[in-house]
């Protein structure tokens, strides 16, 4: 089965009645099989093609969605490409891809998306983009939108016809090695890069995916809330989710995440390391303002379950009376805690996009469960290195799996090779060139190899500070660091061409909200509360004493929000844009070097 397409048609023969895709109407969950699935995708490519489009390139700018999936689905079975763009994505990036790709149709969620593409509607559409699908609502906004559901009716009407052609005739004619997904990174600098993923690709590593984590077959269902335009969630939702027939549960949208993640749970969930954390911080929250005996209650499980953990990771024999403590732990606290986050049926948990902090691993060990990495990029279709259940790992990715190449640069790069490595960039010759280099992919991630034979991940190559005096530091350590604070939430550390390092810092947001109740947080950029700062204070001068004079954290500034998506400082998978940040704090700065 070289494509998805391929074993998408093949589940629905095999078992056309299963549930495929879920999504919410008007408060209810509704079902489309496996059969109905591939219908609509050979549907949509008829009606596609009826409309002048063969192998061309089609944008999708919506949420995550089964529409968004049989679009693209549907794209690919011509033998085109696709692209999609972030739901959050600005109007400079949303117009960059869409004149890089010289799209010619594009995919859009409704009436709003729309709008987000047209600015303050002074842009125009170019006059090659020959069609737009609505996935739902009003299509009156333009004479050359359809909607989906009549795309659907219409590709449906033709298939009736003797001459149309049968899904047999478009997968004889894919070719899996030809590019086919155009997936754009976030861009923490400058516009973003499209990188080709074919076919073959996808499959490669959804395949290393499922053969590493021993995933079931015919027994599993997703939660969809990343982005679908990321490798992470292609490669779960579309890669995965088909090859392994899962049942995918669509989110409505990223608000509704935590209330629809409850409703669903699901028996395999994907997040990335932020948040895990958030989850994480909300029942630390909820334990910390509790009051009287489940209060206490709470504290001696999470206890009895970080005993357990311990004694496990470590390999000790847990004791009999660790066993029935922990049995009755779970019964009165754990698992209702793992209900509460949407965990209670959770088979696998897995977190990808960055390195997962090992305080956070350790955390949910303490509640049952065990979060497996998969450390990879969009150049490597999200797979190099991956964790495995039961081996102490945390604060690691793990061990590269069987099929890659795996090695580290004398700076400390990371490079691989492979099958699972991307095509190249879409028209950029040079930053292909610079990326890969005999095969080898030059990932951008420093990494080193610790003494249990596990890669840990200290940071981007490009993140890499050096100060005045000449030092090299790679702050994503330190930071992780300082993150196991209870009451921090994010850490910045600057200090680039400067004699010190110093750091922005932010605070969880129920300690914010404690804050506000109080009046401390005035007008301006930052938190002065005396006890705040002390025990900032107190965290850092603890992190310092474990470190080379010239790596420590000299000066400090607490600001009074998180940094943001909204706000341009946070990648769509919640990544640091440190030049954002540096910008935008810059006055700041000067003050922690005045």
């Amino acid at each position: 089965m070289p494509t998805v397409l391929h074993r998408l048609a093949k589940w629905s023969v095999e078992s056309p009645d299963d549930i495929a895709q879920k999504f919410k109407v008007n408060g209810a969950w509704k079902s489309i099989s496996a059969a109905q699935v591939c219908n609509q995708v050979h549907f949509l490519a008829l009606f596609l093609e009826s409309r002048g489009i063969t192998r061309e390139i089609g944008t999708i700018f919506s949420y995550n969605c089964p529409q968004w999936v049989q679009m693209e689905l549907a794209t690919l079975l011509l033998g085109a490409k696709s692209a999609g763009l972030y739901p959050n994505s600005n109007t400079k990036d949303i117009h960059y891809v869409l004149n890089h790709t010289e799209t010619t149709f594009i995919s859009i969620q409704n009436k709003e998306y729309f709008q987000k593409i047209c600015g303050d509607m002074s842009f125009k559409l170019p006059d090659r983009i020959k069609l737009i699908i609505v996935f739902d609502g009003d299509t009156s906004f333009s004479p050359i939108a359809v909607s989906f559901d009549d795309a659907v009716a219409q590709g449906k009407r033709l298939s009736e016809k003797k001459e149309s052609k049968n899904l047999s005739a478009y997968l004889g004619k894919l070719n899996p090695l030809e590019p086919s997904f155009l997936i754009y990174t976030s861009g923490t600098t400058g516009n973003p890069k499209g990188a080709m993923l074919s076919h073959d690709n996808l499959m490669y590593t959804s395949d290393i995916v499922s053969k590493y984590w021993k995933l079931p077959m015919s027994r599993g269902s997703l939660f969809s809330f990343l982005p679908l335009c990321h490798v992470a969630e292609k490669l779960q939702n579309v890669g995965v989710g088909i090859s392994r027939h899962y049942t995918v549960h669509y989110c409505t949208k990223f608000e509704n995440v935590a209330t629809e993640l409850v409703e669903v749970q699901p028996t395999l969930l994907l997040c990335v390391p932020r948040l895990w954390e958030k989850m994480m911080e909300g029942v630390q929250k909820k334990i910390r303002t509790g009051k009287g005996l489940k209060k206490h209650l709470a504290k001696w499980a999470l206890g009895v379950g970080e005993k357990v953990a311990a004694d496990k990771y470590s390999g000790k024999a847990p004791n009999v009376f660790s066993v029935l403590q922990y049995k009755l732990a779970d019964y009165l606290v754990l698992n209702k805690i793992r209900h509460a986050l949407g965990l209670g049926k959770v088979e696998l948990l897995a977190s990808g996009a960055a390195a997962l902090g090992g305080y956070i691993s350790k955390w949910f060990r303490c509640i049952g469960l065990d979060i497996l990495e998969d450390f990879g990029q969009t150049e490597s279709t999200g797979v190099i290195c991956m964790t495995e259940s039961g081996v102490e790992s945390a604060g690691t990715v793990g061990k590269t799996v069987p099929g890659v190449e795996f090695k580290i640069a004398a700076d400390g790069e990371v490079l691989t090779r492979g099958r699972h490595v991307f095509l190249g960039y879409f028209k950029d010759p040079s930053a292909t060139a610079q990326t890969l280099e005999n095969g080898w992919l030059h990932t951008g991630d420093l990494a080193k190899i610790n003494e249990r034979g596990l890669v840990q991940i200290l940071g981007r190559k490009k993140e890499i500070l050096k100060t005045s005096g000449g030092k090299m530091i790679a702050p994503l350590p330190i930071e992780e660091k300082l993150k196991q604070a209870e009451m921090i939430s994010q850490v910045c550390m600057v200090g680039d061409g400067r004699k010190y390092l110093s750091a922005l810092i932010t605070l969880t947001e129920s300690v914010l909200e404690e804050l506000k109740q109080k009046n401390s947080v005035k007008n301006g950029n930052t938190v002065s509360d005396p006890e705040v700062v002390a025990s900032v204070k107190k965290y850092i001068d603890q992190i310092n004493e474990s470190l080379a004079s010239y790596e420590q954290i000299k000066r400090f500034t607490i600001l009074n929000k998180e940094f943001s998506i909204v706000d341009g400082e946070m990648t769509p998978t919640l990544k640091m844009k440190r030049n954002v940040i540096e910008k935008r704090y810059q006055d700041l700065i000067n003050n922690m070097y005045s």
